[in-house]
């Protein structure tokens, strides 16, 4: 991404005071309750209380995750030690990722533009009619032959003009090539994530525009959208920007404080972020004998890569995979007792599953809560059932 020249003026940091803070986010509120069609847009500023650093913080920023990428870069410098940080892959999403989920799923917000990389608002638990990611996604990989797209639990963005990831399309029908879906300055927006989120943009009586400078274009132009068609528009930035005069309320505090706050006076209550991970283990007949798939979906049932290595283990037969797509051919029936490992970067353990190689398929959902594996639930094509006893961790 291209560097946007600023001047100190453009970087220096306002906040409200707690008394201006209560009074704006009580028109917020009053915002978000009368309107019919309500929609956020996001930048990097949602993302710096999970320590992921933004862009154009300055030298003397009062966020923790100290100042922004551009800006270190502009002045030669590297990252201190006192800075707060972590990696996108280890990020938990922020209380305003998760209240934008809660309202969401209550029919309040119809869809988050985001023009944000880091896939925290997909792994938030957004569904993908309600998120636009204008600038792509470092942990989806996309087949440029048949448009099928791949989930990865590590970054799949390596830096190439060319966005190939030096992997093919699992569809051995297909085998394309997968490229990443960065978008660099200068390169064309998703076409089907524009179109909706100007679609959405053009029917929107409210944008609340978090954590964003609203300087490139055609992202920032959604928001402008809304305010230029007599809409609503709450711009939430510590920075100014260059929407600000057509910001019907404009509030000067990190979106977390707002959105702590704005849960409040709704009445609704943000909830804990929770790591799902579906996993289907089936059974499948061939010519000679049994083959045994794992392949991990995300919550919606798409392809997601966030297997490091099974583990198949039938009598005395022990078989390890590290690549996907996971297979296993064997003779007969029996039980297997599989042991899936993950990438880890919440820490989640080893888990053992013990499947009968005679039934079929079986979707098991784990939910990670903190550093536990919490309740797990399996079932298969025809009933719903518990069959948690079959899982343990290791």
């Amino acid at each position: 991404m291209a560097h946007t020249a600023r001047d100190d003026e453009d970087k220096k940091e306002y906040f409200d005071s707690h008394e201006e803070l209560e009074i704006k986010v009580d028109k917020l509120a009053t915002l978000v309750k009368k309107s019919k069609h309500f929609i956020a847009f996001t930048g990097a500023g949602v993302s710096t209380s999970t320590g992921i650093p933004d862009f154009r913080s300055g030298m003397d920023t009062k966020l923790e995750t100290g100042p922004g990428v551009w800006e270190l870069q502009a002045h030669r410098q590297a990252r201190g030690g006192a800075h707060k940080t972590t990696s996108t892959q280890k990020a938990i999403p922020s209380p305003t990722h998760m209240l934008f989920v809660k309202l969401q799923q209550e029919g309040i917000l119809k869809c988050v533009v985001s023009q944000n990389t880091d896939g925290l608002h997909k792994r938030s638990g957004l569904p993908k009619q309600a998120l636009f990611e204008l600038h792509g996604n470092s942990n989806l990989e996309k087949c440029d032959k048949c448009g099928h797209e791949y989930l990865r639990d590590f970054p799949c963005c390596y830096g190439t003009r060319n966005h190939l990831t030096g992997r093919n399309c699992d569809d051995v029908q297909c085998g394309g090539t997968l490229r990443d879906t960065i978008i660099h300055f200068g390169e064309t927006l998703p076409v089907d994530a524009l179109k909706s989120s100007y679609e959405h943009g053009s029917k929107a009586d409210l944008c609340l525009s978090c954590g964003s400078s609203l300087t490139v274009t055609p992202a920032a132009d959604i928001p402008k959208s809304v305010a230029e068609n007599r809409g609503d528009l709450v711009i939430v930035n510590l920075q100014r920007t260059p929407l600000d005069r057509l910001a019907s309320l404009r509030i000067y505090a990190k979106c977390d404080d707002v959105s702590r706050l704005l849960a409040k006076k709704l009445s609704v209550e943000i909830p804990n972020f929770q790591l799902h991970r579906k996993l289907i283990v089936q059974s499948l007949p061939t010519k000679n004998g049994q083959r045994l798939d794992v392949m991990g979906t995300d919550v919606e049932g798409r392809p997601f890569s966030y297997l490091r290595r099974v583990e198949f283990s039938l009598k005395e037969i022990i078989k390890s995979h590290n690549t996907e797509p996971v297979w296993m051919l064997h003779k007969g029936s029996g039980t297997v007792m599989i042991t899936v490992h993950f990438h880890g970067h919440y820490g989640e353990p080893p888990i053992a599953i013990s499947f009968d190689s005679d039934e079929g398929q079986r979707m098991f959902v784990f939910i990670l809560s903190g550093l536990k594996i919490g309740y797990l639930l399996a079932f298969d094509r025809h009933f719903a059932t518990d069959l948690s006893s079959l899982v343990t961790t290791v």
